[in-house]
């Protein structure tokens, strides 16, 4: 990874426009938050306006003390805002950089992500998906590093705690860091409130986490080597602790590879959708393509990923037990079948490896 060479471009595709939207999509982590608000620190330096934006509320109480703490600049709002007021956006830490009704009306400026990179229409002036980082926070925290951009030492301890959070929350405390990573966290040492993250990475789990792995734990299926547990309606305040729940499985279970999915419902009955959180110990396994061959709306690095799946059609179903049987059976089948699909992709990848050897050999 030439990060000499990302941040010249990144910089020249920001230099493009004069009001960017910075969107983030989905739950507010703290690598997408972290990251994000570096973007537009590096925006803030080169006199581009930036507006940092959600439509998702913060769900656990150590992600909104970041942001409180920090006081990072995120609006969190309903609805997107009037699109008039930019000429452009940028997305970071998603798969996609594609937006309903914002893509349709603004270029995308930027689209920076550590998942495996996927087919896109959408033209984007800068892009970048690299598997070879823990996080989009270690990539922000080495363009940072290099552009060395004019910014009071306040800004700066701000973007460096939040970089930093970010790369240890992703990279599960740094178990799945790599060089970059390590690089990353070096330079960024010296500049964090080490006392904001001791503070921010002590947060008890709540009452409803609680109750939830109990849940989890109580009602998961074992099929063969993967663990598999529904843990029924939450609300949209909760989605991330679906992935606490993975983790927490992961960690106490002897399982290789853990699914926790729910039926996460958004606030004033705006909408709903099945959420699957996958976390694996096995580094052999492609969870992107496990992932992709469910449904295009999800993606993985190593170690761990997630799907959704809309069910807004499903929101006036006056039987929400049976509501939940119907989409708990669904998704058990379709995960298992996807478990038992894994040793052909495994023949077939083998076969396309030992075709291609064969073809090389043969024109040589």
């Amino acid at each position: 990874m030439d990060i000499t060479d990302i941040s010249g471009k990144l910089t020249a595709a920001l230099r493009g426009y004069k009001n960017i939207l910075i969107f983030i999509k989905g739950s507010p982590d703290p690598d997408v938050i972290a990251s994000s608000f570096a973007l537009k620190c590096i925006c803030d330096s080169i006199n581009v306006r930036s507006t940092l934006f959600a439509l998702a509320e913060i769900s656990l109480p150590q992600n909104q003390a970041i942001v409180r703490d920090l006081k990072i600049p995120l609006h969190i709002e309903k609805a997107l805002p009037d699109l008039r007021n930019y000429d452009a956006y940028a997305i970071l830490d998603h798969q996609s950089a594609y937006v309903k009704d914002l893509s349709e009306r603004l270029p995308c400026a930027v689209h920076i992500d550590h998942h495996e990179k996927i087919d896109s229409p959408l033209k984007i002036d800068f892009e970048i998906s690299t598997g070879n980082v823990g996080a989009v926070s270690t990539i922000m925290a080495l363009v940072l590093k290099e552009l060395n951009i004019p910014v009071s030492e306040t800004t700066r301890k701000q973007a460096a705690t939040a970089l930093l959070y970010g790369i240890q929350t992703d990279t599960d405390n740094y178990h799945h860091a790599g060089r970059a990573d390590f690089e990353a966290v070096q330079f960024l040492t010296t500049l964090a409130d080490a006392e904001i993250i001791a503070r921010v990475s002590d947060f008890p789990l709540s009452e409803t986490a609680v109750r939830l792995i109990g849940k989890a734990a109580a009602e998961r299926e074992l099929y063969k080597d993967w663990l598999i547990s529904g843990i029924g309606f939450i609300d949209e305040s909760n989605r991330d602790i679906i992935a606490i729940i993975a983790d927490f499985l992961l960690q106490k279970t002897a399982a290789s590879t853990v699914i926790v999915f729910a039926v996460v419902e958004k606030s004033g009955k705006r909408g709903m959708g099945l959420d699957a959180s996958f976390r694996t110990k096995n580094e052999n396994l492609d969870l992107n393509d496990v992932i992709k061959r469910i449904t295009a709306e999800g993606g993985a690095r190593k170690f761990k990923g997630a799907y959704q799946v809309n069910l807004d059609y499903f929101r006036g179903c006056p039987d929400r037990e049976l509501l939940w049987q119907v989409v708990s059976l669904t998704t058990l089948q379709v995960l298992k079948r996807a478990r038992d699909g894994i040793r052909l992709m495994e023949l077939r990848s083998f076969y396309e490896r030992f075709k291609k050897r064969i073809d090389t050999i043969f024109k040589q």
